[in-house]
């Protein structure tokens, strides 16, 4: 099991975020994923992350890392099944400022 940090670097022009990882993490059932609100990245807070697959790939669902921590970890489902499986879920954040809640639809693939 490893721990798999994805960086939210900043907002491109289509609103949507910029991560690490392309939007397209690779992961294996147990692993943790992490993700980091960069300095300057535009983003404000995660207000939450859904996994909207029609299995459950988080087990438990992310949360908001413990403190004043504005980052988010969650577990990829130790039970996952069929694999290889490639879904996604969404990131709710905010703004620096603003009150309007943004969402990005970024993809998690999980081979072993």
């Amino acid at each position: 099991m490893a721990v798999r940090p994805i960086h939210i670097t900043g907002i491109d022009a289509n609103g949507c975020l910029i991560l690490s990882d392309h939007g397209h993490t690779i992961a294996n059932r147990g692993d943790t994923i992490q993700w980091i609100i960069d300095n300057n990245s535009g983003v404000a807070t995660i207000s939450s992350i859904h996994d909207t697959s029609s299995v459950d790939v988080f087990l438990p669902d992310p949360t908001r890392q413990p403190g004043n921590s504005q980052n988010w970890r969650g577990t990829i489902n130790p039970n996952l099944n069929p694999l290889p499986q490639t879904e996604s879920y969404i990131i709710y954040y905010t703004k620096p400022g603003s009150p309007v809640v943004y969402m990005n639809d970024p993809l998690i693939q999980v081979n072993s």
